[in-house]
């Protein structure tokens, strides 16, 4: 897909030389930063192709009018705190570069009509389900380890689908989540590419959005919903794999494993769990969705370290794929 132009342009030459050199080394591949600091050098250098985003010093933003642009523009202002309705989306200045790219995406991707394109890709983007009828047997902990080994080689998306995935406590975004994603989606609007870069979080090399904060905005989710975003996901999305953590709570979910091109399924061996692995096995049989079984793969850990190794060598495995 043909990538998406970002111009900075503030007076302070240190800070636009060090947030375009950052922005180039860790932003979006979907946008490349070009950075200005004259109002008349912008203007001039954009004529022909102008930035689809400007963040703009509040200094420039009082010569420039927002039907001389066709470009978003969103104001950079020094002060963290505003007073009034500004003419302009405004972003605190002096913030991390990573916070304000993203909220710039989202601001884009609300108002854009446009769609960012289709991602090219040599293969179709790997759908890879963790799932077990089994509670406290290291699912979630297997699905992180495979997902930070494979997307050391490979890019990789993480999203959890459990009523309860503990990751506000583990991993504090504070942000927006899958809710506000898939209602974005579910409202037609153009630019997914975007708001998906404008939500997702980082764990090293591993990208993930952040799972829903409770059990009922889950199932607000519907099964329809998660093929549409999977396929969103596909088509427009730079991901080469997904990695599914999967429970009961989603509606759909024998859907979900249905679309997967692996799963693996963390088991016990004691007498207990033996009797719910008959169970679901039965259960499956009587829905007449062999298929998932077949494409299952049971996997036991009596520790972490075999956990983490075997994750390892599945990791490798994928990325050589």
């Amino acid at each position: 897909m043909k990538r998406k132009q970002i111009a900075v342009c503030d007076e302070e030459r240190d800070y636009t030389l060090r947030f375009a050199e950052y922005a180039g080394r860790h932003g979006n591949p979907l946008f490349v930063v070009h950075g200005f600091t004259g109002l008349e050098e912008f203007l001039e250098d954009t004529k022909e192709h102008p930035a689809d985003i400007v963040l703009l010093s509040k200094k420039y933003t009082k010569d420039l009018k927002k039907e001389e642009y066709p470009g978003q523009i969103i104001c950079l202002s020094e002060e963290e705190y505003q007073e009034e309705e500004p003419e302009y989306p405004v972003i605190y200045k002096y913030q991390s570069c990573l916070r304000i790219l993203k909220k710039a995406y989202d601001i884009y991707a609300e108002r854009t009509p446009a769609s960012l394109g289709t991602a090219l890709r040599l293969g179709k983007m790997k759908r890879i389900g963790i799932f077990s009828p089994l509670g406290r047997i290291g699912k979630t902990s297997f699905a992180l380890a495979l997902g930070k080994e494979l997307a050391k080689q490979r890019r990789t998306l993480y999203l959890n689908v459990e009523e309860f995935s503990g990751f506000e406590s583990l991993y504090p975004s504070g942000g927006q989540t899958l809710s506000e994603l898939v209602y974005f989606m579910k409202q037609g609007k153009k630019a997914f590419a975007c708001k998906l870069e404008s939500i997702t979080g980082k764990i090293g090399s591993l990208s993930y959005i952040p799972p829903v904060k409770s059990p009922l905005e889950l199932r607000d989710i519907k099964k329809e919903d998660w093929e549409e975003l999977l396929t969103a996901l596909e088509k427009e999305s730079r991901y080469e794999f997904v990695i599914l953590d999967l429970s009961f709570g989603a509606e759909g979910v024998f859907e979900l494993l249905e679309a997967c091109d692996t799963i693996y399924m963390p088991v016990a061996s004691d007498e207990t769990a033996r009797a719910k692995l008959w169970q679901y096995r039965e259960a499956i049989k009587l829905l007449e969705l062999e298929e998932i079984l077949e494409k299952t793969k049971e996997i036991a850990f009596p520790s972490i370290e075999q956990l983490e190794g075997y994750a390892k060598t599945e990791g490798k495995r994928w990325s050589k794929n």
